[in-house]
């Protein structure tokens, strides 16, 4: 233990030669962490969670420890146990089951950035949209989308809406995704190259991500001048993007939705659904294609039903969705399982799209609920 006069002099974090990681807490040298296990720099609302289950949060200047989950033994056996009964028979209910009707990674890597892209709204309306795409791509994504071509496209595309995306916006979509594809052979490899492997998750590497696809194509051939995306957009349809939106753009330019970014505490749940999709591969779920990233790097995909069944379960305090909710909800997760604390997500998320899990506390229904006997609404 270090001498306490020497302690209150020394910096906020401070490694010693073994790689730990090391901060004053009380008054006291306390150990954060070892080498990658730590956000570095620090960033307001940073948290991370050792493998011990010890939780710690950076905010106003000062890492504090964060008490662990009173429950945290229930709530690990409740979620375990809604873990192993919405298995891959309920894929018919999430647009996963899209992607599981192909059999190459390539087209596996393309047909779920569609897929992921398009999960917004009804199940059953996501579900059709992806059918009248896949009929035109001849289901065969990756070709497709190699050989894409913006003057066939707006032929491919014509009279193709989904909501408030209009066939132009398909059309930019395939070839921002075809340029990828072109230029970096895969959307792994592109992903790749912003990928922080010293990380504790995939901030950073989403952020980079994004940047750099958004970049990648000239929009006046699609959208007309004065449509070439900038760094601060008004674009406020994006999962709860506010005026501070990532792209100042037209709004009709809504390609951008595909292309969320934390930078602006987007939650980002269409990108970090993606990115389970091809990293997972514990289960029959998702397909692990990706194995260069480790699923505890992976963030909590959060959606209206995320959001408020963890507020339910105590595992955030956050309002509305969020960055900051999807990382608070990954490291509380973590401490029930630290090398895969995203396997809950599609367990957690049926309970909110089959309404098994009502907004209002309703007797009848949250007496039959799974997570019942860990409900705060009870």
């Amino acid at each position: 233990m270090a001498d306490f006069k020497e302690v209150l002099d020394s910096p906020i974090l401070w490694q010693d030669n073994n790689f730990n990681w090391f901060t004053i807490i009380d008054g006291r040298e306390t150990f954060v962490g070892r080498g990658r296990s730590v956000p570095y720099p620090l960033e307001e609302n940073d948290c991370w969670t050792l493998p011990n289950g010890k939780t710690f949060l950076y905010k106003n200047g000062k890492i504090k420890p964060v008490e662990n989950l009173d429950r945290n033994i229930n709530i690990k056996e409740c979620l375990e146990n809604l873990y192993e009964k919405f298995e891959e028979s309920f894929l018919y209910s999430d647009p996963l089951g899209f992607v599981h009707k192909f059999n190459k990674k390539q087209d596996i890597e393309i047909a779920g950035f569609i897929a992921a892209g398009f999960a917004f709204g009804n199940v059953t309306q996501i579900l059709k949209i992806l059918d009248k795409i896949d009929k035109i791509v001849n289901h065969n994504f990756y070709d497709f989308t190699l050989n894409f071509k913006i003057e066939d496209g707006f032929k491919q595309f014509k009279g193709i809406y989904y909501r408030f995306i209009k066939e132009n916006d398909f059309v930019a979509l395939f070839y921002i995704l075809s340029e990828i594809i072109k230029q970096y052979g895969s959307v792994e490899n592109f992903f790749m190259e912003g990928y922080a492997s010293h990380a504790l998750n995939l901030k950073e590497s989403i952020a980079s991500f994004t940047e750099r696809a958004l970049k990648l194509v000239d929009y006046e051939k699609i959208y007309g001048s004065h449509t070439t995306p900038t760094q601060n957009s008004t674009n406020n349809i994006s999962e709860n993007i506010t005026e501070k939106a990532y792209l100042k753009s037209p709004e009709k330019i809504m390609v951008s939705y595909f292309f969320t970014s934390p930078s602006n505490n987007s939650p980002c749940k269409r990108l970090n659904l993606y990115l389970r999709w091809m990293v997972r591969n514990t289960d029959n779920l998702d397909f692990g294609i990706w194995a260069k990233i480790s699923p505890s790097q992976l963030i909590m995909p959060v959606d209206t039903h995320i959001a408020r069944i963890c507020r339910y379960i105590g595992l955030t305090n956050f309002k509305n969705p969020s960055f900051k909710m999807a990382i608070d909800i990954t490291e509380n997760l973590k401490k029930l399982d630290y090398f895969d604390p995203i396997k809950y997500d599609f367990a957690i998320t049926r309970l909110g799209i089959l309404d098994l899990c009502t907004k209002s506390k309703k007797k009848d229904n949250c007496e039959q609920c799974s997570i019942f006997n860990i409900c705060n609404l009870g």
